[in-house]
C-alpha cells in the first residue's frame, strides 16, 4: 500500500490537532505503524492522547519536519 505523504503547504491548512495516522502519512507510515511508533514512544514528534484518541499538534508536526509552524490561516482557530 502507497502513503500519499502531504506538502507542507497542506499540512499548514489542518486543523491545530491531527490524528497520529494523519500525522504518520508525513513521515510516510501508514496506520499500523504510526500505532505502533506512538505506543513504543518513539514517534517522530509528541503525540497526545485525549481520551481513547492519539493526536499530534500541527506545530509539533510541522517542526518535527524542519518546516515554520506559522499557519497560513494567520493562526485562527
Amino acid at each position: 500500500m502507497n502513503v500519499t505523504v502531504p506538502t507542507p503547504e497542506e499540512i499548514r491548512g489542518w486543523p491545530a490537532t491531527v490524528s497520529v495516522v494523519d500525522a504518520g502519512r508525513c513521515f510516510g507510515a501508514g496506520r499500523d505503524l504510526s500505532y505502533d511508533l506512538a505506543r513504543q514512544g518513539a514517534f517522530p514528534c509528541p503525540v497526545l492522547r485525549l481520551g481513547r484518541r492519539l493526536v499530534v499538534t500541527r506545530a509539533a508536526l510541522l517542526q518535527a519536519l524542519g518546516e515554520d509552524t506559522k499557519a497560513t490561516d494567520g493562526g485562527a482557530p
